[in-house]
């Protein structure tokens, strides 16, 4: 249990340092290559942070399904109501129109497939032919983010960003996510280890403790980014990152083996699609496009509800 406790301290220090390197890195090759910092922390950073549910899932959904699938809906809610909750109580985020009527909407629309599946179209079940529109949706997403993808805006040009040569800002990004994926799994372990120790069912473990903990990467490197004055970034990532989940990972999961969607879940993944809309409704009230203090708390209190609940159910 000690050294478990010391690797969890460890992983954190390493996943803090890893975020720093991983949002200098990526803001660099933004500014040279003249390209949206949203677009940026959406794929590079936004997937990169999402390799720890990757790995996660896969080896769960061999072992115990449940694991897997409390990751992948935990990780996203956590992302939508806890981590932006937080950013936003710390660093206002003003978004721009198209980040919220494309990809937000994308988000929303991921979850949603998911949703339809799981309940509606193939109750309990995401089957192979389901696996693969969830990978050509993810295909067309990706297609469209390039595509349409912006130059640096002027607000953008005006934010203090040091650049580096290439091999250094690439050199940054892969240590950085080196350092998220490392540090990441070493709180996860610990975390799972001290977890286990209570008694806490594998449902509870992979919605909270194991869900939270491969989202930390997100959290720390939106956080940061936000602190950064990079709010691309930090958007981006949590945007990107859940679309990943949710299309990419479940997609290529369910082509591998069907994925049974215990009816355990059906209210979490009901929660985490409510999450996305009300995050995207709140963008409307006050001061358009921008989360604010207030929304911050609003979404906090709202995961921590959530939680409360989780563990009354059991």
């Amino acid at each position: 249990m000690v050294i478990t406790s010391i690797l969890f301290v460890v992983g954190f220090y390493i996943l803090i340092k890893g975020a720093n390197l991983l949002v200098k890195g990526a803001s660099s090759v933004a500014r040279r290559f003249h390209v949206s910092s949203f677009l940026i922390g959406l794929v590079i950073v936004g997937i990169g942070t999402s390799i720890p549910e990757f790995a996660t899932f896969l080896i769960a959904h061999f072992i115990d399904g449940e694991v897997g699938l409390g990751v992948i809906i935990g990780s996203n809610t956590f992302n939508m109501l806890f981590i932006l909750g937080v950013t936003a109580l710390f660093f206002p985020l003003s978004m721009k129109k198209e980040w919220v009527e494309r990809d937000l909407v994308w988000n929303i629309f991921a979850v949603g497939a998911v949703m339809a599946f799981a309940l509606w179209l193939g109750p309990g079940l995401i089957s192979m032919l389901e696996g693969v529109f969830l990978l050509v949706l993810f295909a067309c997403w990706l297609c469209v983010v390039i595509k349409k993808s912006n130059d640096l805006s002027g607000e953008e040009r005006t934010i203090e960003i040091k650049e580096t040569t290439l091999f250094v800002s690439f050199g940054f990004i892969l240590l950085g996510l080196l350092g998220v994926i490392l540090g990441g799994k070493w709180v996860v372990d610990g975390a799972m280890a001290m977890a286990q120790e209570f008694g806490m069912t594998q449902g509870v473990i992979g919605l909270t403790i194991v869900g939270i903990g491969t989202s930390l990467p997100e959290f720390i490197v939106s956080f940061v980014a936000a602190y950064r004055k990079q709010a691309g970034i930090a958007i981006g990532n949590i945007i990107g990152s859940n679309i990943f989940d949710f299309l990419m990972i479940l997609g290529f999961g369910a082509i591998i083996k069907p994925i049974i969607f215990n009816p355990y879940f059906f209210f979490d993944i009901v929660v985490a699609f409510l999450s996305a809309i009300v995050l995207c409704g709140l963008l409307f009230v006050g001061k358009k496009y921008t989360l604010k203090r207030w929304h911050g708390i609003c979404l906090i209190v709202l995961y921590i509800s959530y939680i409360v609940y989780i563990f009354i159910r059991g």
